[in-house]
């Protein structure tokens, strides 16, 4: 698959919590500070065996890194070096599900001449069909690629989903957060039957996966600018990711 998430998708604080075990490949130590940052330090801890817990990875350029805590340190290891434990699979026998990206899907944007992207309102549209679908009996449930942040950033005046769930008396029953990595995964695992989204490469490997999906129609370019408006502020979203 076409390498398509670039920065934005680099960082990626997993929702639900997972843990493996440090196979041979583990060579007895984790760096300490991201796999691209210039301090290469370094701590000796674990060995071939050992079950941690895994916090979140970053993956970039067919590499993954995850980064985990072993005996009460925090650092990152190469993905071959743990194999992950894989949690048994959710009943999901219940009402079908239907799944919406946020941004830009449940909440429109516009393009400034600056270039800078800034909330419009809702998306009308949308909100109506979560509401006739909820009516026929679905679930309906929010996939986000965003964070989930301690508190909502200055140059954000765009609702949380949390707030328009409230604001916009959406029929949501779950948010899910992603934290930047692709949604198929999640949709798979909650059992989603389709999903609306406004982003390309989302739609496509929602239905590589299986799971049908609606690409939304947006002002040319949103995406990737509101993407990269993110991705401009990386740093000071990372400072307030909540981990679940």
């Amino acid at each position: 698959m076409k390498q398509i998430l670039q920065e934005w998708r680099k960082f990626v604080t997993e929702s639900n919590k997972k843990t493996g075990t440090l196979n041979s490949d583990y060579p007895g130590y984790i760096e300490l500070y991201s796999p691209y940052s210039s301090n290469n330090e370094q701590a000796q801890v674990g060995s071939a065996g050992d079950r941690v817990e895994v916090l979140g990875s970053w993956s970039d350029k067919g590499v993954k890194w995850l980064e985990v805590e072993i005996e009460g340190i925090k650092g990152w290891i190469d993905s071959t070096e743990l194999d992950l434990i894989i949690p048994p699979e959710k009943d999901m026998t219940e009402a079908p599900i239907y799944s919406f990206d946020y941004d830009n899907t449940l909440i429109r944007y516009h393009t400034l001449e600056d270039g800078d992207v800034v909330y419009l309102g809702p998306h009308e549209e949308n909100i109506k069909l979560t509401k006739d679908l909820a009516a026929a009996g679905n679930k309906i449930i929010i996939v986000t690629s965003r964070s989930k942040l301690q508190k909502k950033m200055p140059w954000d005046n765009a609702p949380t989903p949390e707030e328009a769930i409230i604001e916009f008396d959406l029929p949501i029953e779950e948010v899910y957060y992603t934290y930047g990595d692709f949604k198929a995964d999640k949709l798979i695992e909650l059992g989603a039957v389709k999903h609306w989204d406004d982003d390309k490469e989302e739609v496509e490997a929602a239905e590589a996966a299986g799971i049908e999906a609606v690409l939304v129609p947006v002002e040319e370019g949103i995406t990737e600018r509101l993407r990269q408006k993110f991705v401009d502020h990386l740093d000071e979203i990372v400072k307030h990711i909540i981990r679940d």
